[in-house]
């Protein structure tokens, strides 16, 4: 696992965590549709991190 991938992992994680704090804290649908969208975001981007660190793994087995 690159250094890169833990560093974009964890800051995705912070995004993800301050998407949920903006769309507790919203007072107007808007702003709770952000949110969430910045919190699906991260999710659907770790994913993808996972996906890329076995892939690699994968490619360097064969």
């Amino acid at each position: 696992m690159g250094l890169d991938r833990l560093i974009f992992g964890i800051l995705t994680i912070l995004v993800g965590l301050g998407g949920l704090f903006y769309a507790s804290a919203a007072h107007d649908g808007y702003s709770y549709f952000v949110g969430l969208a910045l919190f699906f975001g991260a999710i659907l981007f770790m994913f993808q991190l996972i996906n890329s660190h076995f892939n690699e793994i994968e490619k360097s087995s064969h």
